[in-house]
């Protein structure tokens, strides 16, 4: 068969484990439309299978939520400047949760004539820009375009090891369509590839200066947001708080820390946790602390650990530190375990106690929260009611997309890797195309997105259940439909508890009603849609919710009227 530059391209992110591309076409696909044609028809190599979808931001969330099920790179690609700008969000989401994804553009073809694949639209003047990479480089490791034929493979090696590098993210290559339609060479198969290191080991000596406070000690505290993200750490990280009278906790967290059963977790509120520790060692936390809220003690010793304590990638952070350790969490774990293996624990029963008191206060609180929530009354509907009820229908694999509604130590999740809240770039529309990407690497596994209805709405539902549909994806959507926008009213009181806004209800920039019937937008996808409104009605209607993701294989949406 006769190879294009465009086949040669996707046969080696194939080669290097890219197994689909989440796409929304455009006129620059063209070549890559053709190629998949020529192959399938001619029987070439394997390439990566396209997953269409009907907007950017779903096809980015999708293959952020594929990337974090799978642990492996995912690759997307968008219709020139246009299709980049749908995506920014999506990419700045990515870049925050440092997921390796291999963001793709066609650009407007160079050539006006001459060429197959020269110019023959009037878009491919108008949507040409001078520097299409600009919309997004301030979000991506990496970016470049494809220019020769002759170095497509060297180029799709270096993206790929550029995002799977520490600390990993997404970059972005733009494809003008004269190249991917140039005639290839041929396709060199088991084609050697740059090797990437699996972790960044920590300094011996910054670990052992740690292990030494940690021993002496009275109630030292492990706080985490994203550590959860790496494989195994959640398991290492409960390991070395039982074994050495460690408390945890997962203030603002992204992923599971550790199981919300584990004996040593004293909670994600961080105010009774700062107030009482004289050790903190942030692990992976962007944001480790707010000062508008909580901080910690002046004398408390602070040590922040992650592959960039520094956090160079925020303009600006103050966050004092009295020791950084530049470290992946399961090197860093790993390491300190044996520091610690060889220290003896000063008061090591005593302190032990102490922090098993503060969990079992933390669980006692959290049990009250459960009780109330699932009182049987004519009170509304509240998030906390929501996620109580979840928590007693999920089953422990089944994985949770968390935008904003679902309270973390009601949904109970115990398994690592079963629980992901919205990322700290906070752009909203993430939670359910995420969930249809993870159900997509996890075919078997059940998956919940729970949403408010601002996240709802920002997400392109028609799109997003269009996709459900079409790939065969049954995700369960929950939404938590209060009719506006909390987090605005939220912010405005933060700054003005006192202020007209608040006492006058000044609601226009927050008040989403009418509500729209949620319910046919999925059932217009083929899927089950209910609306409830009363709380005698929730368990009923999440259990039949359920029944029919797992036992029908449909999608499913119940849109609750809450507070």
């Amino acid at each position: 068969m006769q190879l294009t530059v465009a086949t040669t391209y996707l046969a080696r992110l194939a080669e290097l484990g890219i197994e689909s591309i989440f796409m929304n076409a455009g006129t620059d696909f063209a070549p890559i439309v053709e190629a998949y044609a020529v192959n399938k028809e001619e029987g070439g190599p394997t390439l990566p299978t396209p997953v269409l979808c009907a907007h950017e931001n779903l096809a980015g969330g999708m293959a952020h939520g594929a990337a974090l099920v799978s642990g492996r790179p995912q690759a997307l690609m968008v219709h020139v400047s246009v299709g980049t700008a749908n995506a920014a969000c999506a990419v700045a989401n990515a870049s925050r949760d440092r997921v390796p994804l291999l963001v793709t553009a066609g650009r407007s073809p160079v050539l006006e004539a001459g060429a197959t694949g020269a110019r023959d639209l009037p878009i491919h003047w108008t949507q040409e820009m001078f520097d299409q990479a600009g919309l997004v480089r301030e979000l991506v490791k990496w970016d470049y375009e494809l220019r020769d034929a002759r170095q497509v493979e060297d180029v799709v090696d270096r993206a790929v090891s550029v995002a799977e590098s520490h600390p990993r993210g997404p970059v972005y290559l733009s494809l003008p369509r004269e190249v991917l339609a140039e005639p290839a060479a041929g396709f060199v198969a088991d084609r050697p590839r740059t090797a990437v290191p699996a972790s960044v080991q920590p300094d011996p000596a910054a670990v052992a200066e740690l292990a030494d406070r940690i021993a002496a000690a009275r109630f030292p505290v492990v706080v985490s947001t994203a550590s959860g993200a790496e494989r195994g750490s959640a398991e290492l990280l409960g390991e070395v708080c039982s074994r050495f009278g460690i408390g945890v906790a997962d203030s603002f967290s992204r992923f599971l820390t550790v199981s919300i059963d584990h004996p040593h977790h004293v909670g994600t509120d961080p105010g009774p946790v700062f107030a009482e520790a004289d050790l903190i060692v942030f692990l992976e936390c962007d944001v480790p602390w707010i000062e508008h809220y909580w901080t910690p003690r002046d004398e408390t010793f602070i040590a922040q650990v992650a592959v960039d304590p520094i956090h160079g990638s925020i303009p600006m952070r103050s966050h004092r530190s009295d020791l950084n350790i530049s470290a992946t969490p399961v090197a860093f774990l790993t390491a300190l375990r044996a520091q610690l293996e060889t220290r003896a624990v000063r008061d090591e029963a005593a302190r032990t106690t102490r922090i098993r008191d503060r969990a079992a206060a933390s669980r006692d609180a959290v049990d009250t929260l459960r009780t109330r929530a699932l009182e049987e009354s004519d009170q509304p509907i509240t998030k906390a009611t929501i996620s109580a009820v979840l928590g007693e229908l999920l089953d422990d694999e089944d994985l949770v997309f968390n935008e904003y509604v679902g309270v973390p130590e009601l949904l109970h999740r115990t398994e690592p890797g079963t629980y992901f809240f919205l990322p700290s770039a906070g752009g909203l529309g993430w939670g359910l195309p995420a969930a249809l990407g993870a159900k997509y690497a996890a075919p078997d596994r059940t998956v919940v997105a729970t949403l408010g209805d601002g996240a709802y709405l920002f997400a392109n539902p028609a799109a997003c259940h269009h996709a459900a549909a079409k790939h065969d994806l049954p995700v369960l959507t929950v939404i938590a439909n209060n009719g506006g926008w909390w987090a605005v009213d939220a912010a405005t009181y933060s700054v003005y508890p006192n202020g007209t806004a608040m006492t006058s209800a000044e609601e226009r920039f927050s008040d989403l009603s009418p509500s729209p019937d949620f319910a046919s937008y999925c059932t217009a996808s083929g899927g089950h849609g209910v609306t409830v409104h009363h709380r005698r009605e929730l368990r009923g209607a999440l259990e039949e919710a359920f029944r029919v993701v797992r036992d029908q294989g449909r999608q499913a949406l119940v849109d609750v009227r809450c507070s």
